[in-house]
């Protein structure tokens, strides 16, 4: 009988700070019982999967790969897939695959994020069955995280591994992952579910959850880093919304913002947000790590903030270096300079003092597209220019002089130049092609290419320069699901007034705000996708905003990737199946 190869060592047993992992075929239901204390156990060991390095297959449980860890992998495998990163080159890291929409089902960041992804359904399927409802606070409490982590971990497979459900709804033949609720569901050979009922019973399982914890106050389970009620409202409030189920979403959105902490609406420090997650209002729930963990202490540049930060550059932490290999896309950028008041810019956009003869200057940077079979983009870089006074710029390139002209799109500033000459790739239309206006920092690397601008969202906890506990959820998303969903039933003037909590609480002056203006757009949807984009930069929610709403990723900015549109229903969307599943348990492969 046909296994799915994620379960050679499911369930785990806490033996100290650090895991000892016991194969879960050695380890019954019975036994589990026997011991009181197994639940708790595994329980917390499920937290610990999503931010240790585990040995896979063949390697040494004492020398993993450092570089596969969970949370790594899906921060890279969808913020890379959307449109706020370009990479500064090739490189060895897996992560180049999906990058480009070409990943590798052999390849380390694919194989380890299913891997991991079914090792958390199993061990929460393990903790369900052994636990008695009723008979404690505690076994219930625990009852309600296994039932979250549940839902968490076929969320993200099916959302990582099958197409989007608005995909389905139009396609219901698209093939979704294999799901297992219960231990009885391994009993078979594994199958591909349908994605409309992995959904459903996504949604159950966060439902029972919620009536496992609300209410249920066990001290032992307090903060950040364990799974609150509020915690299973707010992932459903996700699930809803991408099930495009609106007004439900609103409902729980609704009820989540009757309790939220004041600074939730009155505004955080953004800047010292990174560096403890774990006890900030903004958290509703974050994966912790400890600096004395192998991982951390061991490979720190291997940390999700280690390839958007090198503190070598400008040691604001303890010099930890790290790869420094994504940076923020100059369109991201153009967003939130609309306001320099934007707080949230200012506490994660690093870029290196420009040189002495820059100082006051500005710089136009565009991307070429190359010749080559890939189409990779380049930098056109051109330093020392200063505004006119009509706002615009003109600018020399090779042997021929441009004007980049001031136009307002979707309330903020865009520099077109209209020439038919102009050699950018990023063409706005037949004509128009757009340019990149910047303070002239004078950061350059592989030879000139591109412009460094480096982030700190994932950096600084305990003073160290990689380390965070990512925020899987926070009160910045209920905010703006609540938006995006009034948006959509046609609630525009409260769609724009949570937006506006939003700006407000970045620190974006009265004239900034949407309420009373909808500054150049004609869309309220787009405000608040916008605002999505901005608030949610680099945390994995872009990839999956653009595609659930039916649009195109514009992919044509600078990088070592394919220069063009990715449309919603590429058949890419669907992250290949590892090899190793493929070849375990046959079930079929994602088309290409």
């Amino acid at each position: 009988m046909k296994k799915i190869f994620a379960f050679g060592v499911a369930a785990l047993l806490l033996a100290s700070c650090n895991m000892d992992f016991v194969p879960s075929d050695t380890m019954t239901s019975d036994q589990i019982r026997e011991n009181p204390a197994a639940a708790l156990y595994t329980t917390n060991g499920i937290y610990s999967m999503f931010k240790d390095a585990l040995a896979y297959s063949g390697e040494s449980p004492e020398y993993p790969n450092g570089r596969n860890q969970y949370l790594r992998h899906y921060y890279q495998l969808t913020e890379l897939r959307s449109d706020n990163v370009t990479i500064s080159g090739v490189t060895s890291d897996p992560f180049i695959n999906p990058y480009d929409y070409r990943e590798d089902p052999e390849e380390e960041n694919i194989y380890y994020t299913w891997w991991i992804g079914y090792k958390i359904i199993y061990s929460a399927n393990s903790n369900i069955a052994v636990l008695t409802p009723g008979e404690s606070d505690e076994s219930d409490h625990l009852l309600g995280e296994n039932y979250f982590l549940r839902a968490l971990g076929h969320f993200h497979m099916v959302t990582l591994f099958a197409m989007p459900y608005v995909y389905w709804k139009d396609h219901p033949e698209a093939m979704g992952v294999v799901e297992h609720r219960g231990m009885d569901s391994y009993s078979g050979d594994p199958v591909r579910a349908n994605i409309g009922d992995i959904y459903t019973h996504i949604v159950e399982d966060l439902q029972t959850a919620i009536t496992y914890l609300e209410g249920n106050n066990v001290a032992s389970r307090k903060g950040k880093a364990f799974v609150q009620a509020d915690a299973a409202k707010a992932l459903l409030a996700r699930v809803y919304l991408y099930m495009e189920m609106n007004q439900e979403c609103l409902d729980v959105c609704t009820d989540l913002m009757a309790h939220a902490p004041a600074d939730v609406i009155g505004g955080y420090d953004f800047k010292a947000f990174p560096t403890k997650t774990y006890d900030m209002d903004e958290t509703i729930f974050c994966i912790k790590p400890n600096i004395t963990d192998w991982f951390y202490s061991e490979h720190p540049q291997s940390a999700i903030g280690s390839m958007y930060y090198s503190d070598t550059d400008f040691n604001q932490f303890d010099g930890d270096n790290g790869w420094g290999e994504h940076y923020w896309s100059e369109e991201l950028i153009d967003l939130f300079q609309r306001y320099p008041q934007d707080k949230r810019f200012a506490a994660y956009f690093i870029q290196e003092p420009p040189a002495e003869e820059n100082v006051g200057k500005l710089m136009v940077t565009f991307p070429i597209k190359t010749k080559s079979s890939n189409a990779y983009c380049s930098s056109g870089i051109v330093h020392g220019l200063t505004a006119q006074t009509d706002g615009s710029v003109k600018f020399g390139y090779k042997g021929r002089t441009y004007t980049a002209v001031p136009t307002l799109v979707n309330g903020y500033t865009q520099y077109l130049v209209e020439d038919p000459n102009f050699v950018s790739g990023n063409d706005n239309s037949s004509v128009q092609k757009r340019v990149y206006v910047r303070n002239d920092g004078g950061v350059r690397t592989n030879g000139g290419q591109f412009a460094i601008y480096y982030n700190t969202k994932f950096n600084g906890m305990e003073g160290r320069s990689n380390l965070t506990a990512p925020a899987l959820l926070r009160w910045g998303e209920v905010i703006l699901n609540k938006a995006e969903a009034e948006a959509k039933l046609h609630l525009d003037a409260e769609a724009l007034a949570d937006v506006d909590i939003i700006r407000s609480r970045a620190g974006l002056p009265a004239e900034a705000m949407f309420s009373s203006d909808m500054h150049g757009y004609t869309s309220v949807l787009d405000v608040v996708l916008d605002e999505r984009r901005m608030e949610f930069c680099f945390e994995g929610l872009r990839y999956f905003d653009v595609f659930r709403n039916r649009r195109k990723m514009d992919r044509r900015f600078v990088g070592f990737h394919a220069f063009g549109d990715i449309d919603w229903t590429d058949p890419r969307l669907a992250l290949l199946i590892p090899l190793d599943e493929i070849n375990a348990s046959k079930i079929p492969q994602n088309p290409r």
